[in-house]
């Protein structure tokens, strides 16, 4: 797991998501973070429970462990920062693929009828959460982010994910609303 931090730190792990987010783990469930310059993050899990993240890479990758619980994990991240900034937000690693595989074997066939409707973003609401889902096809891209008002304009924040050969790169972010600029 070491070596796939390294690469969320860089930005060149081809898909954040299996690193990043919750993930089952010796009987509970370990979340991540990528934050970097944060001083501290917290995990809130719905119910009110909270979990402290350590910091496990110095670039800005905090980890904590959830003993005795399961997927799918609600929570959000409250992000403190040395200048006194706090922010609570879901996190987008939470989430599962916006597009599934017959939505990327039409895509790869050439055949997909309604492409315009999955690439792009778009405004959804996805397990209860309003948030939009970005898709991108880049085939020869190392990687990719979405970058926008929402994040402060850091690329670090919301890497995408590559969605097998298909070319395609996507994430769902939390709260991004309609007119958001990115």
């Amino acid at each position: 797991m070491d070596d796939e931090i390294e690469l969320v730190a860089a930005r060149r792990h081809w898909d954040p998501h299996h690193v990043l987010g919750a993930h089952p783990f010796d009987g509970g469930v370990v979340v991540r973070a990528f934050r970097p310059a944060a001083r501290e993050v917290l995990a809130r899990l719905e119910g009110g429970a909270c979990v402290t993240l350590a910091q496990r890479h110095p670039a800005g990758v905090f980890e904590g462990f959830v003993p005795g619980v399961g997927l799918p994990l609600r929570y959000e991240l409250e992000v403190s920062y040395p200048d006194g900034n706090v922010f609570t937000l879901r996190d987008a690693y939470a989430f599962a693929p916006t597009l599934g595989d017959v939505d990327l074997h039409l895509a790869g066939e050439g055949r997909h009828e309604d492409l315009y409707e999955r690439l792009g973003a778009h405004v959804r609401e996805i397990d209860g959460v309003v948030g939009t889902s970005f898709a991108v096809w880049a085939p020869g891209a190392r990687a990719v982010s979405v970058v926008g008002e929402f994040n402060s304009w850091d690329g670090r924040l919301h890497a995408m994910r590559a969605l097998g050969a298909s070319g395609i790169w996507e994430i769902f972010i939390p709260g991004v609303a309609e007119g958001a600029a990115y």
